[in-house]
């Protein structure tokens, strides 16, 4: 019996974490995911150190939004910019980095928390160094990543995410 619950576990574990998958080259990563059931609005990948927690209604940083076709059909997969990222959770709003970003890639939000432009930034790493809190980084293998549809009533439904 036990063998077959923690069979059923691993299987339930598997199709929500294992059916995306992230791999990077030269220009940034792509994430891929398995086909999904449901209609949604959009879609939004998100990206944290931690494994998805359903308890936490904000996990991760936003790193794209991925809106159908215009036949309705959602893409199976997105490419994630080899740019830094700002984590909004743990950014300070210093400014720190805007002073030092070599070609003006970061700017301020509405709530003055840092934001990094993926056209312009150059991935130095200059932010990263003077950044007193680690909120930015640089998506990449050593992350959680994860798949969210968002209902016609704006609620995030989480679809999928990456095991480690």
């Amino acid at each position: 019996m036990k063998t077959l619950m923690a069979v059923m576990l691993l299987l339930a574990s598997s199709q929500l974490f294992g059916g995306m998958t992230y791999s990077q080259d030269a220009s940034g990563g792509v994430l891929e995911w398995t086909p999904f059931e449901g209609t949604y609005e959009n879609l939004v990948v998100r990206c944290d150190e931690m494994e998805y927690d359903a308890g936490d209604p904000d996990w991760g940083t936003v790193l794209a939004t991925v809106f159908p076709d215009s036949s309705g059909e959602f893409p199976t997969s997105v490419e994630i910019p080899g740019a830094f990222v700002v984590d909004k959770d743990k950014c300070i709003a210093c400014g720190l980095c805007i002073g030092e970003c070599p070609v003006g890639a970061i700017t301020t939000d509405e709530d003055g928390t840092a934001s990094i432009d993926p056209e312009t930034c150059i991935a130095c790493g200059i932010c990263t160094a003077v950044c007193p809190t680690a909120a930015i980084f640089a998506p990449n293998s050593g992350r959680f990543y994860g798949l969210f549809g968002v209902t016609e009533d704006g609620i995030e439904e989480f679809l999928q995410g990456t095991a480690q």
